[in-house]
């Protein structure tokens, strides 16, 4: 992964994007009158289940956390590398959310 963009997702700026982007996404997901969750790395439409993750977040994580990436940026960080919806809005600093 870009060195550049592992340091971009310390900041407090990257992180308040994607806590931003994933409050929309639920938003878009409970005007259906739908539950939701987020957990490692996954959206699940009935709310997050424990046990349940995103098949590539095991190794994404254990490979982050032994760069010391704080737990919170490896969320971020899974979440704009996996969802084009988030990568979007956090490189157009919340200006352009597309719901996935």
């Amino acid at each position: 992964m870009n060195p550049t963009l592992i340091e971009r997702s310390k900041t407090f700026g990257f992180i308040d994007l994607w806590f931003n982007w994933t409050v929309r996404y639920a938003d878009e997901l409970s005007r259906n009158g739908q539950r939701y969750g987020f957990r490692a790395g996954v959206f699940f439409p009935n709310g997050a289940r424990v046990g349940d993750h995103h098949q590539d977040w095991p190794p994404f994580f254990d490979s982050m956390a032994v760069q010391g990436v704080p737990y919170t940026s490896i969320h971020a960080l899974f979440c704009y590398q996996k969802y084009n919806s988030c990568r979007i809005y956090l490189d157009t600093n919340g200006a352009n959310f597309m719901y996935p």
